[in-house]
């Protein structure tokens, strides 16, 4: 199961970097981030699975692909944005994390615009 393989990644990656953190606390960043960056990685291909699942559902569903990239484009964001900021937290720099947090938002509001657009368009036209 790829479950227990990611579980695994990240209990021994939080092991030594348990262990390191008295003698050596950046070698243990290190450990953290590669072991964060290694289960990443373990999901790549899932994700790209469910992609093409979602991909195909919003094809039978008539959903447009404009609309459908655009929720794409969100949810990557979102998704980039809290494992930056996590990483950037669990180094001990919560400012920096909060910024990533905050250039997150600011993105997925970007990503979403023409959507927002065309909906406040089309109450306009209701109106």
């Amino acid at each position: 199961m790829e479950i227990t393989k990611i579980i695994a990644i990240g209990l021994i990656g939080t092991v030594f970097a348990v262990l390191l953190k008295r003698e050596n606390p950046q070698l243990a960043l290190l450990t953290a981030g590669a072991a964060g960056i290694l289960i990443f990685l373990r999901l790549c291909q899932p994700l790209g699975e469910l992609l093409l699942l979602l991909r195909k559902t919003a094809e039978e569903a008539g959903v447009s692909a404009g609309y459908f990239s655009v929720v794409l484009k969100v949810i990557g964001i979102a998704y980039l944005t809290q494992f930056g900021a996590q990483l950037c937290a669990d180094a001990g720099e919560g400012a920096v994390a909060a910024k990533i947090e905050l250039a997150g938002k600011v993105m997925m509001m970007t990503a979403a615009a023409p959507v927002l657009t065309g909906l406040l368009e089309m109450v306009m036209g209701l109106v």
